[in-house]
């Protein structure tokens, strides 16, 4: 199995946050994980300084970048006005992610559950914070 991990776990990994740190050394360890070309530009545009630039651009050199597709663009649009149908709005690069996620197989790993609706696309790790 693969993962996609989603930016804020990225953020609290490079934080240092004890179970980022945990979280990833397991799966960087022993899965396949990736991050969006969206996760990378959400990083780089947080970081003001120089320092925190090379910082990011460190770590996204220790993962695979998915970039987006004509497939993962579709199914993008197909998850927003799914959910927009619904009355539950979206952000467009939540439903790329979700749509990287379904159409590479890969299960996402977040703490932002709200922002992926579609519940069997998430890790164990996030889909015990549903409970």
């Amino acid at each position: 199995m693969g993962y996609i991990i989603d930016t804020d776990i990225c953020i609290d990994f490079l934080k240092e946050k004890e179970y980022a740190v945990k979280l990833l050394s397991e799966i960087l360890n022993n899965e396949d994980y990736y991050i969006s070309i969206l996760t990378h530009y959400e990083l780089l545009k947080s970081a003001f300084s120089q320092k925190q630039q090379n910082i990011i651009q460190n770590f996204v050199e220790l993962l695979e970048i998915i970039n987006l597709d004509e497939d993962i663009i579709e199914s993008g649009a197909e998850f927003y006005r799914k959910y927009r149908k619904k009355g539950i709005t979206l952000s467009n690069i939540d439903c790329l992610i979700m749509a990287t996620a379904k159409e590479k197989n890969l299960k996402i790993v977040t703490r932002n559950v709200k922002h992926y609706p579609e519940v069997d696309l998430l890790s164990k790790f996030s889909q015990k914070l549903l409970k």
